[in-house]
């Protein structure tokens, strides 16, 4: 079996043994790490090492305070924007750290506090069966390039993620949701799955990095694990 398969299976191991505990607090400080993690990877990978953290602490505390995380974390790329401007800033480009990634984890905190441990599993499950069948079939079966942003995927490998993912994560979301919702929603969030991981793979080869960062090692970064969730949280919270 694949390091890669393996990964992912830890994952899912540990985001069980998350779900099993279900504590609030406990949920909060493995969000407050990722979002540390990550956001310090994108600074980065977008050679933005100006960037404060405190704006996306704040918005975070505020945001959990208040229920409306997603919201504050919009506002804080937009406080960061005024600031830049403000300031007569020649790059803007330091306002992206704090739109990618920080809003879609903050979409991610949003979807846990608002509609429980439950809707985040179920995120986090599609996104793995559709990662991990990609993988796969394209490795073993895949012939057609996907794209040039990352050279690896197939186009068999995408669609046989994409339609792994919203059959398996639709039989899952029927604890409760009707078939054909959860049938539409988890194929839209294998979708936008694959165009995280695009994305993320896109940013890498603008940097000339192979990896995000070693946190893990062999593994990469945080954000080349999470890279498929960013985008996929986007349409989880849409049809929740």
């Amino acid at each position: 079996m694949s390091q890669r398969i393996l990964l992912a299976l830890a994952m899912i191991i540990a985001v069980v043994i998350v779900a099993l505990i279900n504590q609030f607090f406990i949920t909060l400080i493995v969000f407050a790490v990722l979002i540390y993690f990550a956001f310090n990877e994108a600074k980065k990978l977008l050679n933005v090492e100006n960037a404060s953290i405190l704006p996306v602490v704040l918005a975070f505390i505020i945001g959990t305070l208040t229920h409306k995380a997603f919201v504050f974390g919009i506002l804080a790329f937009i406080a960061v924007v005024g600031y830049l401007v403000y300031k007569k800033s020649e790059n803007l480009k330091t306002a992206f750290v704090y739109l990618y990634p920080t809003v879609p984890l903050f979409a991610l905190w949003q979807l846990y506090i608002s509609y429980g441990m439950f809707a985040l599993f179920w995120l986090i499950f599609i996104v793995v069966i559709c990662d991990s069948t990609a993988y796969f079939v394209g490795k073993n079966f895949g012939k057609t390039p996907f794209s040039q942003s990352s050279p690896n995927k197939t186009l068999e490998g995408v669609l046989a993620g994409i339609f792994c993912a919203s059959i398996i994560g639709a039989l899952f979301g029927l604890f409760q949701h009707p078939f054909f919702f959860a049938l539409l929603c988890s194929f839209c969030v294998a979708l936008f799955a694959v165009m995280g991981d695009l994305f993320e793979s896109y940013l890498k080869r603008q940097a000339g990095v192979k990896d995000s960062g070693k946190l893990l090692g062999e593994h990469g970064g945080i954000l080349d694990r999470i890279d498929a969730l960013l985008f996929a949280s986007f349409a989880m919270v849409a049809f929740l």
